[in-house]
């Protein structure tokens, strides 16, 4: 099975100005591999530095120190720690996909437009990425009622399903999932469950953040916990 990813040593700091420059650890010493079409899921209590993690990956945080290697499409084996800010665009608009619990969006751009903006950055034509964007919204059951609306209205589950189906639908090499099923009820939790299944048939690898550890346990293939500091590889997943 081919390698897509690979962490060494991984840690990321942030100093605290405010507090005379102290320095605060968010990760540390987080080492793994990732499979294609594997998903891998981490557990910890929170404020172990669970998000920080997936954020180090995306590059919304810069790393302190370590590598992480990705088998890019576009470049060949590059380490996202190393890799400039547009090489960093260029793979999140079109390999590399990060659902969060919060909505991050333009004011007055409607939950269709959201998802049709996401799907043509991958260089889809509108009347094409109009048709996709209502299929994967009415997979995730957000209503039609909804779709000309603008999100800043929408409830925490409504707004955790559009994001979902923002990163989802561009059925990308690599899908960064923080929280994925917080706030949702068990029919929209079963329509996530679809679409990991089937990205992960199609090729995709995922990364997740979960605390809803039995709905985690029918999606992952292997399972890290972060505690006090510490990286460790759950055995007999």
């Amino acid at each position: 099975m081919k390698e897509l990813l690979r962490v060494e040593e991984l840690e990321k700091s942030f100093t605290m100005h405010h507090l005379q420059d102290k320095h605060i650890i968010g990760c540390s010493g987080i080492s793994f591999s990732l499979n294609a079409g594997t998903f891998l899921g981490i557990t910890g209590k929170s404020g172990a530095g669970k998000s920080t993690v997936l954020k180090s990956l995306y590059r919304t945080y810069k790393p302190t120190s370590g590598r992480i290697v990705y088998n890019s499409e576009k470049y060949g084996p590059i380490d996202l720690v190393k890799a400039t800010e547009r090489e960093m665009i260029t793979i999140r608009k079109q390999e590399i996909g990060y659902v969060s619990q919060f909505l991050n969006v333009m004011p007055r751009v409607t939950a269709l437009e959201v998802v049709m903006e996401a799907i043509m950055e991958m260089g889809i034509e509108l009347e094409t990425a109009r048709e996709k964007a209502k299929v994967i919204l009415e997979h995730f059951k957000l209503p039609e009622s909804l779709w000309d609306t603008f999100p800043r209205t929408f409830s925490g589950g409504e707004k955790l399903r559009l994001n979902l189906a923002q990163a989802m639908v561009k059925s990308p090499k690599l899908l960064l999932l923080d929280e994925p099923t917080a706030s949702l009820d068990n029919s929209s939790k079963e329509s996530v469950k679809e679409m990991i299944i089937e990205l992960k048939n199609s090729g995709t690898s995922m990364i997740g953040i979960f605390h809803d550890l039995d709905f985690m346990e029918t999606v992952i293939d292997d399972q890290y916990h972060l505690a006090n500091g510490l990286f460790k590889r759950v055995v007999g997943v």
